[in-house]
């Protein structure tokens, strides 16, 4: 399997574990409609870039495939510290409750 691949397979799985995690921790509203756009606009660069660079063979370094690999890496970590603070809040309430 080519390396590309994997690491495009593995950043957008952790892509969708933070946002997964993010609506698990979130309650059930109509609010969590706006997790779609956010998590499409979070990894639809890389996957176009990638299909790109695998469709094209280009002699040099594709540098817009490198920043696209950089910005889903930086959106995935925000999303995943927004889940934990959003877990760790929640916690806090149901903690704070009994």
């Amino acid at each position: 399997m080519n390396k590309l691949l994997i690491l495009t397979i593995a950043s957008e799985f952790f892509l969708l574990a933070s946002f997964l995690l993010i609506f698990l921790t979130t309650r059930k509203t109509k609010k969590n409609i706006l997790l779609i756009p956010l998590l499409i606009i979070g990894g639809a660069p890389l996957l176009y870039l990638a299909i790109d660079d695998m469709n094209n063979h280009y002699m040099d370094a594709n540098i817009g495939l490198g920043l696209a690999f950089m910005f889903t890496w930086i959106y995935s970590v925000i999303a995943f510290v927004i889940a934990i603070v959003l877990l760790v809040k929640r916690n806090n309430n149901l903690s704070k409750e009994q």
